[in-house]
């Protein structure tokens, strides 16, 4: 399986002027740069259950999907590394990533395989929900990664693609625009770069996968307008509008 990686997002707005994460900002990775920051894991806490190489990576996956990192081949890999180097890491050379075994590990999770994800050479790696449920096995293990010694934000995994799906949360509007207005796509509409943004920053909005049936993603963003009119918010209605305009085509696609 070959990924092509386009270049990653970066947010420097939520940097310091020498270069330092923000602490200001949700603790979080906010650019792939940030994944070389990312704490292994302890192998006891992980090994006592067995988990296979796939469920790992889906770990992996799931982390770089709520951080809007691109899932892409070389994020993996980098990631998969820095969490779990006695899996994923060369031998004898800890610091560097064994990209082959993450590739045989994603070609293991494809549909016909494990099922655990299905991926697009332009967009990256997208987790299934039976992948969804190996990553959140691995979290109920391990706990949260952590960022040079910290824990990163632990609710934004249990809001956004983990621990739960988008209708499932029992739904405070006011709490779920203020999220959304800390997204990416919304912060590019916000800095005037709204046509920079792609399918991936979308699906970041609306926490859910390429692989969601276009109807179901037209409904997490009735929702959205829902929640934004419940919350009194007119300035989000407007944004919602542009959204709509913008990813029209992407929406208005007939469900597989």
């Amino acid at each position: 399986m070959e990924l092509k990686e386009s270049k990653p997002e970066y947010r420097p707005k939520q940097r310091t002027p020498d270069g330092q994460l923000d602490p200001d900002q949700p603790r979080q990775p906010i650019d792939a740069r940030d994944l070389l920051r990312v704490d292994s894991k302890d192998r006891n806490l992980y090994e006592p259950s067995e988990f296979s190489l796939p469920h790992l990576t889906a770990y992996t996956i799931s982390w770089l999907a709520t951080w809007e990192i691109p899932t892409t081949y070389e994020n993996i890999s980098v990631l998969n590394a820095r969490l779990f180097p006695s899996e994923f890491a060369l031998a004898g050379f800890p610091k560097f990533p064994d990209a082959m075994r993450t590739n045989r590990t994603l070609l293991q999770m494809r549909p016909k395989y494990r099922g655990f994800a299905a991926s697009d050479p332009r967009k990256g790696v997208f987790l299934s929900e039976k992948g969804r449920q190996a990553a959140a096995k691995v979290m109920e293990a391990i706990g949260v990664p952590t960022l040079e010694g910290k824990p990163v934000e632990s609710n934004i995994v249990a809001d956004d693609r983990v621990a739960t799906s988008w209708g499932e949360r029992t739904r405070k509007p006011a709490q779920i625009i203020l999220d959304c207005r800390g997204k990416l796509l919304y912060r590019r509409y916000t800095e005037g770069k709204f046509e920079e943004t792609d399918i991936v920053h979308f699906l970041g909005l609306v926490s859910l996968y390429d692989h969601t049936p276009a109807s179901e993603l037209r409904k997490a963003v009735r929702q959205l307008r829902a929640d934004a009119q419940s919350a009194g918010d007119n300035e989000f209605l407007v944004f919602l509008d542009r959204v709509e305009e913008r990813f029209s085509t992407y929406l208005n696609r007939a469900d597989k």
